[in-house]
């Protein structure tokens, strides 16, 4: 009772929810629109030059051989926006609108270059990558055709992923909220036109699932920039003039707080291509079963990732405060209402697996493999949201290095674990999942003692920038 009588509880929930139920409506859309896909694709099958007939469960596994070596270089990419919500939500905490704004402006301009150099090396070697997971034809080809046109997204993804950091920093996430529901709607209707060819459009398959994933976000994030431009609810202005004569000095400060973030993501990335490898030796259609129940899995993490980026944005404002009591409030907070609301996902995946699978394929196989899988990951859910506040209020004091230590171990340890139980004690998918359940729940533990009992130290070396000489003024 003496927590919910604290005078900040109400005040701290406020602020939390006011950030953190956009982001979760634009993350949820944004999960039915890729549980659409998955269920379009599953339901989806092509014939083969030969003749053969590729099933639903072989064109999710093409997808699959796609999505977790892209997802690296999302992940990346998306990450280092982290550093900007930090350097802008610290910054505005310590009332310092034209440093927010200088940053902001920087991570813009760089975030998309260095996004169209990562578009180069999938343009030039998305072969390489697939062969050397062990992918082979026909499964091979279906991939390279879908990543062809899922990577033209990359065009566009630092611009889109550092202006929705912006607004995150802000405490204004809004615009990122409506660009999501705009997005995946559009999606969703291009999918059904491009993969089955509706309305006398051509047939497209996968290749019609990645164009169609490419054109609606590039549609959002036109309209995310033009948010951006013309708002009056940030603290500080940006037109493209200041976008384009951002220094790159300043992004050496952005890459110091958000390349932590951004390699700890992508060395998480690196592992799931490892675990997919290990699928690939298991059979066929592994690879397609994992994703259909990791895209059912992270369904609510989309429902609580909103209060995790809520507590970073509001640790962060309270580091640029100095008040620390303050920071360690918000992180209380946020646990308490993800491990709540973790509990009633977890009941659901633990008594109804099959139900829950058969929303999203009718393959009677597909959910009986499935079924036991999504039992097992119920029991994940709640260390991993623990583990993610923890993680996003140690990087709200701007210590990422620690996060991407943490990570380091947790690679190492799941790939080493998971192939003991995978190979050598016969488990198969089973040491997957019970892999990543430990792996989860340790790290979960060492990132909450570090919070609670190293909170201190990382308080006092918390990459504040001191106040420079502004060349930019603030409108």
């Amino acid at each position: 009772m003496k927590f919910f009588s604290s005078p900040d509880f109400k005040p701290v929930s406020k602020q939390m929810f006011h950030i953190a139920i956009p982001i979760a409506i634009s993350g949820l859309v944004l999960q039915v629109q890729s549980l659409i896909d998955t269920a379009f694709l599953a339901r989806y099958s092509t014939s083969l030059p030969d003749g053969a007939l590729l099933s639903g469960s072989e064109i999710l596994s093409a997808v699959g051989n796609v999505f977790f070596p892209y997802l690296v270089a999302l992940s990346f990419i998306w990450s280092i926006s982290t550093g900007v919500v930090i350097l802008v939500s610290q910054r505005l905490g310590a009332n310092e609108p034209a440093s927010a704004r200088r940053y902001a402006a920087t991570a813009i301009k760089f975030n998309t270059l260095l996004s169209w150099l990562v578009y180069l090396f999938w343009f030039f070697f998305a072969k390489q990558v697939f062969t050397l997971m062990g992918v082979h034809q026909p499964i091979l080809t279906l991939s390279l055709d879908y990543m062809r046109f899922l990577s033209l997204e990359l065009l566009y993804l630092g611009l889109s992923t550092s202006i929705g950091a912006v607004f995150q920093g802000a405490g204004n996430t809004r615009p990122e909220m409506i660009a999501g529901i705009l997005r995946s709607l559009l999606h969703i209707c291009l999918d059904y036109l491009f993969i089955f060819g509706n309305f006398g459009l051509p047939e497209m398959g996968v290749a019609g699932a990645g164009m169609a994933s490419s054109l609606s976000g590039l549609v959002a994030c036109l309209g995310l920039l033009s948010v951006l431009l013309t708002s009056k609810n940030l603290p500080f202005k940006i037109n493209l003039k200041t976008v384009f004569w951002a220094p790159m000095r300043d992004y050496w400060t952005v890459l110091k707080v958000g390349l932590p973030v951004g390699v700890e993501d992508m060395l998480w990335n690196l592992g799931n291509l490892v675990l997919a490898y290990f699928l690939n030796l298991l059979n066929a259609e592994a690879v397609g079963i994992y994703r259909l129940v990791y895209q059912i899995e992270i369904t609510p993490i989309y429902f609580y990732s909103g209060l995790a980026r809520s507590v970073t944005t509001l640790v962060g404002n309270r580091t640029g405060e100095r008040n620390l009591p303050g920071a360690q409030e918000v992180a209380r907070i946020g646990s308490f209402y993800t491990a709540s609301f973790c509990l009633l996902f977890t009941t659901a995946f633990f008594v109804l697996p099959k139900q829950i699978i058969s929303i999203f394929t009718s393959d009677s196989h597909l959910i009986e493999k499935a079924a036991p899988l999504l039992v097992i990951t119920a029991f994940t859910m709640i260390p991993r949201a623990i583990n993610i506040i923890s993680g996003h209020a140690i990087r709200g004091y701007g210590d990422t290095l620690w996060m991407l230590a943490t990570q380091v171990f947790g690679i190492l340890f799941i790939i080493s674990f998971s192939y003991l139980l995978m190979f050598p004690l016969g488990l198969g998918m089973y040491g997957l999942f019970i892999g990543m359940f430990s792996d989860e729940t340790i790290r979960g533990i060492i990132n909450t003692v570090r919070f609670y009992r190293g909170e201190t130290s990382i308080f006092h070396k918390a990459p504040v920038v001191e106040n420079e000489p502004v060349s930019l003024e603030v409108a």
